[in-house]
């Protein structure tokens, strides 16, 4: 006849069985799991591959698409600026930048915020001055056209250069027309 026995363990109350047909039973060893299942009982699996998955898509994501026209930036400042182009240009003894042109709000007689505007739109475009190897560029802003037959609209350049130790500076009026 089978004896059961009760012992009190930190764990918890533990009921064994002595019956002599039971203990084949009893002396089993605990199943071994590959690393791959363990990882997936775990649960850490799907997490690795998430953080993989998020990982591939910020290093896509930093590479950024080139400017194109008609885009509309989103300006850290909360303002917007519409790409009109983005070109290639030779200016002042056979110097060639790259020219990108985009439609402001703002007024060019509004020239602190316009110049803080040029700042961040110049932001975007570094990477497409630098992708393309220039060490010269214009960021050209362009009020929204006015009129209704005959349209009018004021624009106002300005010039990006890449320095000799590759920091980039604009420079004001008055150095660009000591330049030439």
């Amino acid at each position: 006849m089978a004896r059961t026995t009760r012992e009190k363990t930190n764990t918890g109350i533990r009921f064994a069985c002595l019956c002599p047909c039971m203990t084949g039973l009893a002396k089993t060893t605990r199943l071994r799991l590959s690393p791959a299942t363990y990882f997936m009982n775990r649960r850490s699996l799907p997490t690795l591959l998430f953080g993989f998955a998020f990982l591939a898509l910020t290093v896509f994501r930093s590479q950024a698409a080139p400017l194109a026209e008609n885009e509309t930036l989103k300006l850290p400042s909360g303002r917007t600026a519409k790409i009109l182009s983005v070109s290639k240009v030779e200016y002042s003894k056979g110097v060639m930048a790259l020219m990108v042109r985009y439609q402001t709000t703002l007024s060019v007689n509004e020239r602190k915020a316009l110049s803080q505007e040029v700042d961040d739109v110049w932001k975007f475009a570094q990477k497409d001055v630098e992708r393309y190897g220039y060490n010269e560029a214009i960021i050209s802003s362009n009020e929204i056209p006015r009129g209704v037959f005959i349209t009018t609209n004021h624009v106002l350049n300005f010039i990006f250069e890449k320095g000799a130790d590759g920091k980039w500076t604009r420079l004001n009026r008055a150095d660009f027309m000591a330049a030439q």
